[in-house]
């Protein structure tokens, strides 16, 4: 795991370039504290940072080149395969390796079989891999977005990196997109391939480029499978193929020459993780971080019963309010580009605890969206079919209208989730997806910003009558530009690579294959993870619903986070910037503030990311 960044210039790269890498590669220190690099081959330039995590020994640095220098890379990730690949180079190429490292598989493996190579990967990747004699460039992304890659091509300059912030340095006169702004606002993230910048880009999941004199092609690698004809006589068949699959990809994930753990939430997915790691390395460290502030968002209590059940010591980071205090300029510092996902913080500091502890983590994002674990999937099923619930619902929305709301109560919770359920009713299928994926209305959006403007929404193909294709929406959506990014964002500001099992591509296509029905129903979600798993478990240990790993927030907003409002939403601020409605964002904040918020903490949060991140850098 690193962190990445280069400059290919057909213009011979000028002293200019050699500055801006140096700026670059400084920008990406802590995604890579073991070792860093810059090396020059004629029209590129290319740097990194290292954090070692397989063949720990310095001959494994990149940037890496073979020996004749004809062929330079850059990789961050890793590739669970490699020693296959490795074998199959060395059988058929009579490759002579001099290093245990992925990444020299990697450059040879390109060397060999080109751009065809990323096809053979399993792992998670981004690189660049230059070719010295042809003047080529390849940058590539691993399969569903787990490593992050951004861009910028001009007219005989394409630079690179990991980091947005490191893409700035090479970017003369950044600008903001005001059309991404509002999706940002909306999403509270920019989903590929845009960025909150002007002509700045992140390389979709699964896809590669290919640069030369001629120009760019982009070149989309994979997609998921679509659904194979299923019967009744394979079910028992899939729940035995989809346990093999997970068990093998944990075992992958175990490759490593430095400590490892896992993270626990007290949810099932984490838990089976737990679970699946403890039985290749029975002492594995498990971290779980806590509120004893908050009881109603604490769930560290039944992460130590999963942790005892397992046999394994829990690390319990029992987070307070005076630490957040402490550690959010140093958080918000960490978001390159503006990311509002309030969970990220939580992340962060579980990582930062981690660290101290382990080089890798192990979690389970990824099940949610690929077997149907959210609140939001099952209710778009309800709303398919829902009948005369829905008809109630539809025909009481007034009285919804009139109910408090708020994320702080159970029941307050669940009439804010009733609300947005019935409003969603009025809408298409697809804007109903996007409304119940949003954190902030699209109609408050365009009141927030003085120049009104459309979010830039990507296009999703959801068919009400396949729900694949809303798994799927999730995994190209959700997934890479939301729950992949925060946890790369935060892990790798503590200098901590955290893996991710269930999207190994080989279960992900198992998985799509299946009819949706396998994965989720109304009622519930994640239907074959729970039938492979359950028995491992004392009996409705998760009957419980999940309470959700996310961020007090209404509460910090009039307590740690009071002094970043003061100043970023102050009138003095806002107006001198000239973006926002100042007595719209007043009124915003008032409502996150007062007894019965609803969702509106999220959006002032999006606001004051968004400032801090400007403020910054602008």
């Amino acid at each position: 795991m690193c962190g990445i960044a280069g400059i290919w210039n057909l213009s011979v790269p000028q002293q200019q370039d050699a500055e801006t890498i140096t700026k670059m590669v400084r920008c990406i220190e802590r995604r890579g504290p073991d070792a860093q690099a810059i090396s020059k081959s004629n029209a590129s330039i290319f740097g990194h940072t290292r954090l070692s995590i397989i063949d720990v020994n310095e001959r494994s640095n990149q940037p890496m080149s073979d020996s004749s220098e004809r062929y330079t890379l850059v990789f961050n990730g890793e590739i669970y395969n490699y020693k296959e690949l490795k074998a199959d180079l060395e059988r058929k190429f009579n490759t002579q390796f001099i290093t245990n490292s992925d990444t020299e598989v990697l450059l040879y493996g390109l060397i060999h079989y080109g751009s065809g190579f990323i096809q053979k990967l399993n792992g998670f990747f981004a690189f660049g891999f230059y070719d010295t004699e042809k003047n080529s460039l390849i940058v590539a992304r691993d399969r569903f977005g787990i490593k992050p890659l951004y861009y910028q091509q001009s007219e005989n300059r394409f630079i690179f990196s990991s980091s947005l912030t490191a893409l700035m340095q090479g970017i003369d006169k950044p600008e903001i997109c005001l059309a991404n702004l509002a999706t940002y606002l909306q999403l509270s993230y920019s989903p590929a391939p845009a960025t909150i910048l002007k002509n700045a880009f992140k390389l979709m999941p699964g896809t590669f480029l290919k640069l030369d004199k001629s120009g760019m092609n982009e070149t989309r690698y994979y997609e998921v499978p679509d659904t194979a004809p299923f019967g009744e006589s394979q079910k028992g068949n899939a729940v035995d193929q989809f346990k093999s699959l997970l068990e093998k990809s944990v075992q992958d994930r175990l490759q490593a020459d430095v400590p490892l753990g896992t993270f626990l939430s007290g949810g099932f997915d984490s838990s089976v993780i737990a679970l699946l790691a403890s039985r290749d390395k029975p002492d594995i460290p498990v971290f779980t971080i806590g509120f004893p502030d908050q009881p109603f968002y604490d769930e560290s209590d039944r992460a130590k019963a999963i942790a005892r059940h397992l046999g394994l010591k829990p690390h319990i980071i029992n987070l307070r309010e005076r630490e957040i205090d402490e550690k959010l300029s140093d958080i918000l510092d960490a978001f390159d580009e503006p990311f509002a996902d309030s969970s990220a913080i939580l992340v962060n500091i579980l990582s930062e605890y981690a660290a101290k502890e382990v080089k890798v983590a192990l979690s389970g994002d990824g099940a949610d969206e690929i077997m149907g674990g959210y609140n939001k999937q099952r209710a778009l099923l309800r709303s398919i079919n829902g009948g005369l619930i829905n008809s109630t619902l539809k025909a009481t929305q007034p009285l919804w209208e009139q109910v408090p709301e708020s994320r702080n109560t159970k029941w307050l919770n669940r009439f804010r989730k009733l609300k947005r359920y019935s409003t969603g009713l009025d809408q298409g299928f697809s804007d109903r997806y996007f409304e119940w994926s949003s954190f902030t209305p699209r109609a408050l959006v365009n009141e927030l910003i003085i120049n009104q403007t459309k979010p830039n929404l990507p296009d999703l193909k959801i068919d009400s009558a396949d729900f694949n294709t809303v798994l799927e929406a999730d995994l190209n959506l959700v997934l890479p530009n939301d729950m992949l990014h925060k946890v790369d964002l935060m892990s790798m500001h503590q200098s901590l690579e955290v893996r991710v099992p269930f999207l190994d591509h080989n279960l992900v296509d198992f998985l799509f294959k299946l009819p949706a029905s396998e994965k989720i129903n109304k009622n519930k979600g994640k239907i074959i993870l729970r039938k492979a798993f359950e028995d491992e478990f004392p009996k409705g240990f998760f009957n419980k619903s999940k309470k959700g790993f996310e961020a007090p927030l209404s509460h910090w907003l009039q307590g740690p986070l009071l002094p970043f409002s003061n100043q970023y939403l102050s009138k003095t601020f806002i107006e001198k910037q000239g973006i926002f409605n100042f007595e719209f964002v007043k009124k915003l904040e008032m409502k996150a503030k007062s007894k019965f918020p609803g969702d509106t903490p999220h959006s002032v949060w999006a606001l004051l990311v968004f400032q801090y991140w400007y403020d910054k850098h602008f």
